[in-house]
């Protein structure tokens, strides 16, 4: 492979460092590879946090990050890191950080002495010079690629509704208005006595209660979410069965078989998570078969059901959630946002069924976010959104579509952003199976 740009990587975080290593396992050289992103590589959205209260979702066997090795993690977790609370009845569950700072170290240990240009840097815009690609930074700068993979993950967060800011400071709004939490640099801010607002009753809620609870939090923490339920927490499952899947399947047939499959049990026991898991496999397949109205109306049937029990929560934070609602410390507000006005010293929400919330502080921990590169690559018709209308669409080996659905051979996406067109792509072992899939896949290409 020729040098210079020859493969630009956008984005920082798992996505793009776990193709890294495996574009380096396959003989790529790291001269040919440049990294475009802001953070430190590897961590990314999900793994640079500060915070020690925050905790993976997923026991410590499951973070796969070589298909061949599937408890390297696991191993590498026992060594390098000491954390006493991450050992419950349903397994290890280490802090973010530590996962960060494992993937950082495979990264150095693949690179050996050899070196990858990294910019520091955001990606706004790619645009086709030729039979090559120009990327446009947020420094304004522009650097020409022959090969570019997208892997800039989950986006941030954003305020789901208007912000009316009123005689309040500057510095007092950008500190009591936390529009992205997962960090968690916010924490040591917080006094112990305020009164927070979490907007939305998801992981990052869940992350943030635990936290509060670890540093002594006697506040008031109100919830505001449409449903009075948070995730689960993860049970000691394993997969035991193979469903038996129909061989034609329809939305509703789908839900149907969904619903018989799983057992009577209660949500948080193991039977019934080892039956969710077992219908789990072959969910991919199922879903890349259905039609893009069809995944619409899974999605608009079933789509919180599915959040709300495919992202289940750590035993720690559901442990600290418990603690504040034997204390009467937390109270959740059914609806959504509609306004969040900040004044002098307070914050109120308005939610779209007449009631309010008010706080010193709030935090959005609704995980809505949105991608502007994406957004623009569809409006320069250079791609076309993907069946749930939440990204931009690929094919399955990756290749991103353009306007007239033909599949470009040098521009790829992996990741998060992948999974309205390929199923359910946000744990780390089917990222890590794209990144294989991929490198495999550009080796071949060049030979």
């Amino acid at each position: 492979m020729r040098n210079s740009n020859e493969i630009c990587i956008v984005g920082d975080g798992f996505s793009a460092a776990i193709m890294v290593i495996h574009l380096l396992r396959k003989g790529v050289p790291p001269s040919s590879i440049t990294l475009i992103g802001p953070g430190v590589i590897g961590q990314g959205n999900a793994y640079s946090c500060s915070s020690q209260s925050y905790r993976l979702n997923v026991r410590e066997d499951l973070l796969i990050t070589f298909s061949e090795n599937p408890l390297h993690f696991a191993s590498w977790a026992q060594n390098h890191i000491h954390d006493p609370k991450a050992k419950t009845a349903a397994g290890y569950f280490y802090r973010r950080h530590d996962f960060g700072r494992y993937i950082s170290e495979l990264v150095s240990n693949e690179l050996g002495s050899g070196q990858l240009i990294h910019i520091p840097a955001k990606v706004t815009q790619i645009v086709r010079r030729g039979d090559d690609w120009s990327l446009s930074l947020e420094n304004n700068n522009d650097l020409i690629a022959k090969q570019i993979i997208i892997a800039t993950g989950n986006a941030p967060p954003i305020w789901p509704c208007n912000v009316i800011k009123k005689l309040a400071s500057p510095t007092w709004i950008n500190s009591h208005l936390v529009e992205n939490p997962w960090t968690g640099d916010y924490l040591q801010e917080i006094r112990a006595h305020e009164n927070i607002i979490l907007l939305g009753a998801g992981l990052t809620a869940l992350d943030t209660i635990n936290a509060l609870v670890e540093q002594g939090h006697c506040g008031m923490i109100y919830v505001i979410s449409p449903r009075k339920i948070f995730p689960p927490a993860q049970a000691s499952w394993q997969r035991l069965h193979e469903p038996n899947w129909p061989k034609k399947l329809s939305p509703r047939h789908l839900i149907r078989f969904i619903r018989d499959y799983l057992p009577s049990a209660d949500t948080t026991s193991s039977e019934w998570q080892c039956a969710w898991e077992e219908l789990r496999v072959n969910l991919n397949t199922i879903w890349q078969q259905f039609s893009s109205s069809q995944r619409l109306i899974l999605l608009k049937r079933v789509g919180w059901i599915w959040s709300l029990y495919r992202f289940r929560a750590p035993p720690q934070t559901i442990a600290s959630y418990e603690q504040l609602r034997e204390k009467n410390q937390i109270h959740i507000i059914l609806g959504r946002a509609k306004q969040i006005i900040c004044a002098e010293d307070h914050i109120r929400v308005l939610l779209d069924n007449g009631c309010e919330a008010v706080g010193e502080r709030i935090i959005n921990c609704t995980g809505v976010g949105a991608d502007p590169l994406l957004s623009n690559l569809i409006s320069d018709r250079l791609a076309i959104p993907d069946g749930l209308q939440q990204a931009i669409a690929v094919d399955t080996n990756l290749r991103v579509l353009d306007s007239n659905q033909q599949a470009w051979e040098n521009l790829w996406m992996i990741g998060p952003a992948t999974m309205g067109s390929l199923g359910d792509v946000v744990a780390a072992s089917a990222i890590t199976k794209q990144a294989e899939q991929l490198a495999e896949q550009m080796i071949k290409k060049e030979h």
